[in-house]
């Protein structure tokens, strides 16, 4: 049986495809892909038939990032991409075998906080199509 991974990082967040890419995991101090599961009561018919009730699950990619005053950093990135729907990947741990892919609708990150002070901002993209496949680290 394989060693567990258990510790986040060090991983991989990407967005972006081939030639439009953008390492999120730089900055990232927290990292969370988590579903939304809920399910509607079914509806209950004169004749005793229910029909309803399935469940239906979203998901969100949300973190925490260390703040970079640059035009190259996370938060102008965002910014203006905001709105955008494009392709992501998040490994947890690139010494683990899990890779995570989907679709994630990019959402601005705030500014600022603290004077003197390395600020967190905390990030949030709603996410689709997620899918778990095998992780293997490319050859040296």
């Amino acid at each position: 049986m394989a060693d567990k991974i258990r510790t986040l990082g060090p991983g991989s967040l990407v967005i972006g495809s081939s030639d439009d890419q953008y390492k999120l995991d730089v900055d990232c101090t927290s990292v969370e892909l988590s579903p939304d599961n809920s399910s509607e009561d079914p509806d209950t018919y004169l004749d005793g038939h229910e029909e309803g009730g399935a469940l239906s699950t979203s998901w969100k990619l949300s973190g925490s990032i260390g703040e970079d005053f640059s035009m190259n950093g996370a938060q102008v990135y965002c910014l203006n991409n905001a709105g955008e729907t494009k392709p992501a990947k998040f490994i947890p741990n690139t010494s683990g075998a899990l890779q995570l892919d989907m679709t994630v609708t990019i959402a601005p990150i705030a500014f600022g906080g603290d004077v003197k002070t390395k600020n967190k901002k905390d990030f949030e993209f709603s996410a689709t199509g997620v899918k778990a496949s095998a992780y293997t680290k490319p050859s040296a």
